[in-house]
């Protein structure tokens, strides 16, 4: 899957950038021989179980665990997987980064990255974004739905991930909605990157930590609504409204 010029560059950024060792658990799905009713069949289980097995074989300091989502509920609701393909990561500081669907385009590089910051025992952050993570109090979820074309997804992605390493009231998520259109139609989702905040408050197009945490913060402290507010320089919105960022082919 990952080409060998590629996994000699990779195995070289590992061995120079990983600290710790990272823990990456992968649910998939086994393709049904038969119909179910309800059950959607997962068309990239498998090639991202190779991508997954590819990295881990360029590090010792990365360990693949592969589960059966069927056989292992109890471990995924645990990890907060509810859909496949779902990988968490957790290195050190034992903060999960989940992505769902496949790493691939724009956030192949992006999972990377991911991995090696995952990897280190202290994340360090500017003075001021380490003040306002100090005054969360609260727990916040931050999801950002990307495709793997959208050219300003991965920088959001990694914002999100930074905030969930440096503090543990954050926990991120990262969604490739163009696997998931039933997800997609329930959120009315037409442009990327998205972002939710605790499930009410949604951040559309680009924006940077700063940003992100800010609307973290509002989204806590309950003075965000579900309609519209400003973060920043982006316009925070119902997803329906989505205002900036890669339009999603209908």
């Amino acid at each position: 899957m990952i080409p060998l010029r590629e996994q000699e560059y990779i195995r070289q950024l590992f061995s120079q950038e990983l600290e710790g060792k990272v823990k990456i658990d992968y649910f998939t799905q086994r393709p049904s021989a038969i119909y179910l009713p309800g059950r959607e069949e997962c068309g990239t289980c498998e090639d991202t179980r190779k991508i997954l097995e590819e990295l881990a074989a360029l590090s010792e300091k990365i360990q693949l665990t592969v589960h059966e989502l069927a056989e292992a509920r109890d471990e995924a609701r645990k990890l907060k997987i509810d859909k496949v393909p779902g990988i968490v990561m957790r290195g050190p500081v034992n903060r999960p980064l989940r992505f769902f669907g496949m790493p691939g385009g724009n956030e192949f590089s992006n999972f990377i990255e991911t991995i090696a910051a995952a990897s280190k025992t202290k994340l360090e952050v500017g003075e001021e974004t380490a003040k306002a993570l100090k005054k969360l109090k609260d727990k916040v979820s931050i999801t950002v739905y990307v495709t793997p074309t959208c050219p300003h997804c991965p920088g959001v992605v990694r914002a999100a991930y930074r905030l969930a390493l440096a503090s543990a009231h954050v926990e991120a998520a990262a969604v490739e909605i163009g696997e998931f259109p039933r997800l997609a139609q329930q959120l009315g989702v037409r442009a990327v990157p998205m972002t939710v905040i605790n499930d009410r408050a949604v951040v559309s197009g680009a924006v940077d930590e700063a940003g992100l945490l800010q609307a973290a913060r509002k989204a806590v402290e309950g003075d965000m609504s579900p309609a519209t507010v400003q973060a920043g320089a982006t316009t925070v919105a119902a997803p329906q409204a989505a205002a900036s960022g890669l339009i999603l082919p209908r």
